[in-house]
This record gives C-alpha cells, structure tokens and sequence, in this order.
C-alpha cells in the first residue's frame, strides 16, 4: 500500500497540481490541517502524562506540529488570492482516558505509526510538487518527524512495558490504517480526471509489458515463417 501510495504521489498528482493551482492550494491546506489536529491530538492526550521531562518532550511535540501546519498554510497562498475557508471536522479524540494507560498505547501506537507513513511519504510529495516553497517545507518537516518516530516509539514501549507488545499494538494499528488508507485513496482516485488515471496505469503497468509483449510477438512470427517457408518447401523438415 504504501509503494502504491508513493507512486501515485510522484506521477498523478503533480500533473494534477500543476493543470490546477487552486488543486496545489487545497492540497497544502489539507496538510495544514492535519498537522494542527494532530496538535491537539498529542495535547489532549497531555493529561494523562505525569512524568514533567516528558511532558516537556510532549509538548515540545505539539508545538512543531502546529508550526508545520502554519508553514504548510503560507506555501499555499502564492497559488490563490486566499485560502478557501475550510470548516474543520468535529474533532473525536483518539485517546479515550477512561481506558487509561490501555488508551494510552493505543493512542501512541497510532501516533507512532501516522510520524512513520509522514516520515516516508514527505520525499514523495517534495518530488512531485517540484522546485517552489513548498518543497522545502515537506522536507523540513520530515526532519522533525525523524524525532516524532523516536519519541512516540520509546513511550509507546515504557507504556507497554516491553518491546514485543509495543510491535503487536503497532501491527494492530498498521493493519487499520491500511484500510483506512485504502478508503481515503478511493476518495480521492474519485476526484481525479479518468484521463490521468488512465495514463498513470499505461505508465506503470503498460510500459512492464512492452518487452515481455515483443518477444512473444518476434517468438511466434518467427514459428509462422518457418511454417510458410516448410509448406512450399523452401525448409527440408529435419528428421
């Protein structure tokens, strides 16, 4: 799922970008808002934390978050006279206190596996997006998300109480975002012109074939001819 997702990343969407501004715009304002609601994700999980270095590793946590999302709303709007006024989703915590520190590591285990799939992905949307200042803000961020991995990781672990449950719960959490995923992508493969679908299929798949396509073809020319030149007689059939 997620080589499909850097695939698409790298050949759809910037064609899609590129013959819409306003589409770049929307995109960078997407991403905006993820990043501030992860923001209050992580704050209103804060709570729950007593130890104060951590939650000083927490908050700090936070803080990059939201200005990644006030970076990601000031590269988009050289593409539009202003950003469209976006209603944000009722917001449904992902941490549910009432279940303690089982609710705890679930929260983690899904904020650690969200840091790893951004981490990866960011490279993918710097390329595609080309030379503008847009890419260096995915890039820059993907330095800070090095740090988000490692800090989610170790408390997930100190949760948890061990290392083997922490890559249980993560795997758990992998296997419902993938779905997750999986839908979202469906979403937006809805929105995109059938042309370009089209065209990335035939670039991907289309292109593999050639090759294997044309032997096939020269294999089975080359048996025809034989067979013409056997039935008047030009080849002795050997014996």
């Amino acid at each position: 799922m997620a080589l499909v997702r850097k695939l698409l990343i790298r050949t759809i969407f910037p064609v899609n970008w590129r013959l819409r501004p306003r589409r770049i715009a929307q995109g960078l304002q997407r991403f905006g808002n993820t990043e501030c609601d992860s923001a209050w994700q992580i704050l209103y999980a804060l709570e729950s934390i007593d130890d104060p270095r951590t939650r000083a590793m927490v908050l700090q946590h936070a803080f990059e978050e939201i200005h990644h999302g006030a970076e990601f709303f000031r590269v988009a709007l050289p593409y539009v006279p202003r950003l469209p006024y976006r209603y944000l989703p009722q917001r449904d915590p992902l941490f549910d206190p009432s279940r303690g520190a089982a609710g705890l590591a679930d929260f983690l285990a899904y904020a650690h596996v969200g840091e790893i799939d951004v981490f990866d992905q960011f490279d993918s949307y710097a390329a595609g997006i080309g030379n503008c200042p847009a890419q260096a803000v995915f890039r820059e961020s993907k330095l800070d998300e090095d740090g988000h991995v490692g800090l989610t990781w170790n408390l997930l672990v100190a949760v948890t109480g061990s290392e083997k449950k922490a890559r249980l719960l993560i795997w758990k959490t992998r296997a419902r975002r993938i779905w997750e995923a999986w839908l979202r992508l469906g979403k937006g493969m809805g929105e995109l012109p059938l042309t370009l679908i089209l065209l990335a299929l035939y670039c991907t798949f289309g292109l593999l074939t050639v090759l294997p396509l044309r032997r096939r073809l020269a294999s089975v020319g080359t048996a025809a001819s034989r067979d013409n030149r056997l039935a008047i007689g030009e080849v002795a059939p050997a014996r």
